[in-house]
């Protein structure tokens, strides 16, 4: 049988418009509403993926990908690789900037967290990506806001590409690696403690 596919003249202005629209909607993590996550959160429906910002996503073991490899160097200068917590730990990643105002709001719930599974000694890894700004600005900004967790330089914005299909749009975003390395839950926009908490333990139960 065949199928017959009719092709329509689209209007240039309105090429331009859709692309302006998706535009917005990509680097749209910075304006997210930070209280978003946390409803779903409260809801507890886990149920996946909602395109849009400030949506959660919950993967189950069956049908997580394969393994990811982040490798970089931390803003202090250390090498450090996802690979170092495979088969121990899980890896909390939060891809951040400076100039992101909704990066800024989270940071005391992830600092606060962070703080947390360390006293409970969880076998959790924090990993900031600080992208694209220079390692020096990035430097002065965990100083300022009193970042004690460790971050990645990303001033090329390349790193997030380790994720494949999966990677984070915009900043900010949460993602975490099960002990195998696979992306096991992601936050697209501010994640608050609560909810950051309940994707953790839920992980680490995985």
């Amino acid at each position: 049988m065949t199928r017959h596919i009719t092709r329509y003249a689209v209007p240039r202005r309105s090429v331009v418009v859709v692309a302006s629209a998706f535009a917005l909607l990509t680097i749209g993590g910075c304006s997210s509403d930070p209280n978003s996550i946390a409803e779903q959160a409260k809801r507890g429906d886990q149920k996946g993926y909602i395109a849009g910002n400030g949506a959660i996503e919950q993967i189950p073991v069956s049908k997580r990908l394969k393994p990811i490899t982040l490798v970089g160097t931390t803003l202090d200068g250390t090498n450090w690789s996802s690979t170092s917590a495979r088969g121990k730990d899980i890896v909390v990643i939060n891809l951040w900037g400076s100039w992101c105002p909704p990066c800024i709001t989270e940071i005391p719930d992830l600092e606060k967290v962070w703080t947390e599974v360390q006293a409970a000694k969880k076998p959790v890894q924090f990993m900031g990506i600080d992208f694209r700004e220079s390692p020096e600005r990035g430097r002065a900004f965990v100083s300022t806001q009193k970042m004690t967790y460790p971050s990645l330089s990303d001033e090329s914005g390349v790193l997030i590409l380790a994720f494949g299909r999966q990677a984070p749009t915009s900043p900010p975003s949460t993602l975490i690696l099960d002990r195998e390395g696979r992306v096991a839950a992601r936050a697209s926009g501010v994640v608050s403690a609560a909810t950051l908490r309940g994707l953790i333990d839920d992980v680490l139960k995985s």
